[in-house]
């Protein structure tokens, strides 16, 4: 009886286990794959390390992607400092709490950022995501460039 007590726990320990382990498999998150759904748009994504990704576009200008799997947030960031030196130059329209992305400003570089959940979301899915931030970053620029042509030629005329 005293050697069959080990053998018997072992299995009551694996029977206890077992159930907790499909469970897990069955909820586990699924996230669709950044590098496919930037292909979809025609863009190419490399992963960097860690969680981190970047994505080039067709016109060669770049952004940054991190993703968190356990959840499936994918937090898209561009570096718009080159197009707009600071956020007073962005615009009122990104104060909007309605705006789809947001302007930040951070150690003096103005950034866009937006995040998006995709827990069992598709590849086409998140393509969409991803041309909707290249678009809303053009926009931001373009925005911001056109606020400066119409401040320009008021400084002239001063």
């Amino acid at each position: 009886m005293i050697a069959r007590l080990p053998k018997l726990i072992c299995i009551i320990v694996i029977a206890l286990i077992l159930p907790l382990a499909n469970v897990e498999a069955k909820d586990r998150v699924i996230c669709p794959s950044l590098e496919k759904a930037a292909e979809l748009v025609e863009m190419k994504a490399t992963h960097f390390g860690g969680d981190d990704w970047e994505i080039e576009t067709k016109d060669e200008s770049v952004f940054y992607v991190a993703v968190g799997y356990e959840n499936c947030i994918f937090r898209f960031v561009a570096n718009l400092s080159r197009f707009i030196p600071n956020l007073s130059d962005a615009g009122d329209e990104w104060g909007s709490p309605s705006k789809i992305g947001t302007l930040i400003e951070s150690e003096g570089d103005v950034f866009l950022k937006h995040h998006v959940l995709l827990p069992f979301g598709s590849e086409k899915t998140l393509s969409y995501n991803i041309k909707m931030f290249d678009y809303l970053a053009t926009k931001a620029i373009d925005s911001a460039l056109e606020i400066k042509a119409n401040v320009e030629p008021f400084r002239k005329s001063l």
